[in-house]
């Protein structure tokens, strides 16, 4: 088997990737997916220490084709368990391809706002994979972008130090609203059923009770909107909107405040027919905010700032131009990641997934109950 040295592999930029991207590149063609797991292994100790680095790398030019090779890739990291899709509480409909390999959002308007995977739930990733199988084809969009969080904090504390130091003191409650059925045209479809992993309400709040979650059945988003007697509405535990990535000593804006912009838009809809949105032009109201996302302490989330925190990631995202057998790894901590519009017809893009289960998710240090 071919050894390679890891500098060998640094490549800052090429003519299809942002300049600021850090991209691993093999110097000579690989030509068995084994090759690139066992340079994984070979060099983690260089690999951990530029994710902490930089919080993201794309992984070009390795011999990764199927969905098989990428899910041996995802296991090279041989000491991270996987969070599959069943356990996860991503909002999500996505279908599992398999052993730690799954799509990823099947909505055509989910994903689409800057995001930390899950950071609305007691339940996220440490990591995110994302596996090209398929680029979108030229003019069709279809690109993912990053954007560092510590630095969406800094930019923040500076425009708003008030609503950080509340972010930060009282943390955040997120509303959620979902169906007893699957919705895979929506951003947020998944059901309560699929979300808790239950079959009956019965189960469902036994898992909301020892969760530490409110909840009531039947109550839509939106006041005298009708929705029917197993439409659930339930309420978070108290989430931290800061954390210090691990690590390292980098404060992150890691929640999912920003996303929420989008949630209210595609909530405000549940219960009426037609009248679409775009999450990436249109905007909320105050009151479709409120129904989503509070301070931990019950205060209210201005929008003007949300609004505000999104432009900033737009204005320092990077992008990933994907090419096929393209792998991205990224910190969910450093890295808030968001899907950019796919104009594309159905297939031409094929973008597969794996999360890396946290081993302790905590609220203002204390172990969260899923």
């Amino acid at each position: 088997m071919t050894t390679f040295d890891f500098e060998s592999f640094i490549v800052q930029h090429d003519e299809n990737s942002d300049p600021r991207m850090f991209v691993l590149s093999p110097p000579n063609p690989m030509t068995d997916p084994s090759e690139a797991s066992q340079f994984i292994k070979n060099h983690r100790h260089e690999l951990d220490q530029a994710m902490k680095d930089h919080g993201a790398i794309l992984f070009r030019g390795f011999p990764l084709q199927e969905a098989k090779d990428f899910d041996s890739f995802v296991c090279s990291w041989e000491d991270w368990q996987d969070l599959s899709y069943e356990k996860s509480m991503s909002f999500a409909v996505r279908h599992k391809l398999s052993n730690r390999i799954c799509t990823t959002n099947e909505g055509k308007s989910g994903g689409l706002v800057f995001h930390h995977e899950q950071a609305q739930t007691p339940l996220w990733p440490s990591h995110v994979f994302f596996c090209c199988l398929l680029p979108a084809q030229p003019g069709d969009g279809g690109a993912t972008g990053i954007v560092s969080s510590d630095l969406v904090y800094e930019e923040l504390k500076k425009l708003h130090p008030k609503f950080m130091q509340n972010c930060e003191e009282y943390g955040v409650r997120y509303t959620i609203y979902a169906s007893p059925e699957q919705d895979a045209s929506k951003g947020a479809g998944r059901s309560w059923k699929s979300f808790f992993l239950v079959s009956t309400k019965e189960e469902c709040e036994v898992k909301l009770k020892a969760g530490g979650w409110d909840w009531e059945w039947g109550v839509g988003p939106s006041p005298g909107t009708p929705v029917g007697p197993d439409f659930l509405k339930c309420t978070t535990p108290v989430l931290d909107a800061v954390k210090v990535a691990p690590g390292t000593s980098k404060k992150c804006f890691f929640n999912q405040l920003i996303a929420t912009t989008a949630n209210a838009l595609e909530f405000s809809k549940v219960g009426q027919s037609g009248g679409g949105y775009d999450p990436l032009k249109d905007v909320p109201t105050q009151e479709g905010i409120d129904a989503c996302v509070c301070f931990g302490n019950g205060g209210m989330i201005p929008l003007d700032v949300l609004m505000e925190a999104k432009a900033i990631c737009e204005e320092h995202a990077l992008e990933i131009c994907w090419q096929k057998g393209d792998v991205a790894l990224i910190s969910n901590y450093l890295m808030m990641h968001a899907r950019r519009p796919w104009s594309g017809p159905v297939g031409t893009r094929k973008l597969l997934a794996s999360l890396v289960a946290e081993k302790t998710c905590t609220s203002f240090g204390k172990p969260l109950v899923v």
